[in-house]
């Protein structure tokens, strides 16, 4: 409980300092108070706007998260069993790494226009690094002796994975995991308000033309408590597939 209650001082120290300005005209026009913001967002409840946006957004970071998933697990395997085929990748993908996604939606909307693959590209080269680093460096750190005994066992290949390198890994993957949603979200909100007719980003860059700084806190808002809602949601999930590490 008292970690909860430290917890919510600066938020509400900051609500305060807010309610303050809006009340002695800083920003008069233009900075709204926090009740003009509840009735704001409670009217994009009512009509379903927020609800819209919201359902839009979480299915584009869904659907990228897991194709990034899907592509950098497998070629972080193939990585870390296979030297020259990392050798292969690594200038690459380590020049890659160094550039934001950012700095390639002008490219993505000229090449795939403005619709939902220029989104999903982004989504899935903000995500495709960090998991494919954690993957790699969780199956390099695997102790040799486990290795020994998947040898001495004779384990097949999927013996292999499903019972090493997955298990051995798993802290690390996660970590990824975790990682590289963190940076999907990130990009998302980046691409939608560049290149998208609908979701949350296009939402604060919608508001934005209309000086609606209301419909802006509402959207920055939402995003940041959803992000820490899947967060936490990755936390309970490491917390849940790592409990054997709290076992004596």
């Amino acid at each position: 409980m008292k970690k909860w209650l430290r917890g919510l001082v600066v938020p509400l120290l900051v609500v305060l300092l807010w309610w303050l300005a809006a009340e002695f005209g800083i920003g008069v026009g233009i900075l709204p108070s926090p009740w003009e913001v509840i009735i704001t967002f409670k009217n994009l409840v009512v009509s379903g706007e927020l609800q819209a946006h919201v359902r839009i957004s979480l299915l584009r970071i869904v659907q990228g998260f897991l194709l990034a998933a899907g592509l950098a697990i497998p070629a972080g395997i193939l990585a870390a069993g296979f030297p020259p085929f990392a050798q292969y990748l690594s200038p690459m993908l380590g020049f890659l790494r160094q550039v934001p996604p950012v700095a390639w939606i002008p490219v993505l909307i000229m090449v795939l226009g403005i619709g939902e693959a220029t989104k999903l590209a982004g989504i899935v080269y903000a995500a495709f690094f960090p998991i494919f680093i954690n993957t790699v460096l969780g199956i390099t750190q695997i102790d040799n002796h486990f290795w020994e005994v998947a040898r001495l066992l004779e384990f097949s290949p999927r013996e292999t994975l499903r019972e090493l390198i997955l298990p051995a890994s798993a802290p690390s993957l996660i970590a990824g995991l975790r990682l590289g949603m963190s940076n999907s979200w990130r990009a998302l909100v980046a691409a939608e308000m560049l290149a998208a007719f609908s979701g949350l980003g296009y939402m604060i860059m919608a508001a934005r033309s209309l000086v609606r700084m209301d419909e802006m806190f509402i959207g920055i808002a939402v995003i940041g408590l959803l992000g820490l809602a899947i967060d936490w949601g990755w936390k309970l999930l490491e917390g849940y597939v790592l409990r054997w590490q709290n076992r004596e």
